[in-house]
């Protein structure tokens, strides 16, 4: 299983760790680790990339971390994913999010390191109901509130 691992522009270093304690060969870790102090030995890792949308087309999940762009994105192009609670950030203003996807049935959510691996093994068995995004249509009444435009 080609599985992607994502942490946008933050550090997140323990998932990392928790990864390269995976012992299945049959699971192949391409690693985007951004500013990350350890490097995964698991699979291959880059640092950033302008070509996202190849990695997360070329995997079978991916595991994100919950910023609120990439885990829409994904939920938008249909991947499976996994959306892990960064447990090294100070704030917790993820759990919003991670909330919001579990309560809706959108994908699997882990607020523990120590479940990913269960997780990971339930990906095929896991059935996510699709979503749905729902397009803006207040910009013109909030430039009219605004008095931008008549």
């Amino acid at each position: 299983m080609n599985i992607f691992v994502t942490v946008g522009h933050t550090r997140f270093d323990s998932l990392f760790r928790k990864i390269d304690s995976y012992q299945k060969d049959e699971w192949f870790f391409i690693s985007q680790m951004y500013d990350g102090e350890y490097i995964p030995e698991s699979g291959t890792s880059i640092r950033y990339t302008d070509k996202i949308d190849q990695y997360y087309n070329n995997a079978d999940v991916v595991i994100t971390h919950a910023g609120a762009g990439t885990v829409y994105h994904l939920l938008e192009i249909g991947k499976p994913i996994i959306v892990v609670a960064n447990s090294d950030r100070i704030d917790s203003h993820q759990e919003d999010l991670i909330r919001y996807v579990e309560d809706n049935h959108f994908a699997q959510v882990c607020r523990d390191l120590d479940d990913l691996e269960g997780l990971l093994n339930n990906i095929s068995s896991y059935k996510a109901i699709k979503y749905h995004s729902e397009p803006f249509c207040a910009a013109a009444d909030i430039a009219k509130l605004l008095k931008l435009i008549d």
